[in-house]
């Protein structure tokens, strides 16, 4: 079970949350700042020059991701990549300003050895 804590940067705080809990409570946060964890689901990513859509998903619950291209996708995300992202909840998509993405099988394995 996830828990619920705010980050804060200079410019921004952020509330973070997995895609599951979002997805469970979608209305509960709207228009909020929101960091969202999860995995990319596969077959959903699209790129659209800078910009790209796609599912963020964990625990069979999936939330649909556009990503404004105002920084650059990292070159470990991809199908499947465990991934962060930052953005704003609105009308049902997160527009997400920032991505940051681990490579699935690493995380798992360190996850299984307790890292």
């Amino acid at each position: 079970m996830g828990g619920i804590a705010y980050f804060s940067s200079k410019e921004t705080s952020f509330l973070l949350l997995d895609a599951s809990e979002l997805a469970a409570s979608a209305n509960d946060y709207s228009d909020q700042n929101l960091r969202v964890r999860g995995f990319v689901k596969a077959g959903t990513l699209v790129r659209e020059g800078k910009k790209a859509r796609f599912v963020l998903e964990l625990n069979e619950r999936q939330i649909p991701v556009l990503f404004t291209g105002e920084t650059l996708l990292p070159d470990a995300f991809k199908e499947g990549a465990r991934a962060r992202v930052d953005g704003r909840w609105d009308k049902g998509v997160l527009v997400a300003s920032h991505v940051e993405a681990k490579c699935a099988s690493k995380y798992e394995a360190g996850y299984a050895e307790g890292q």
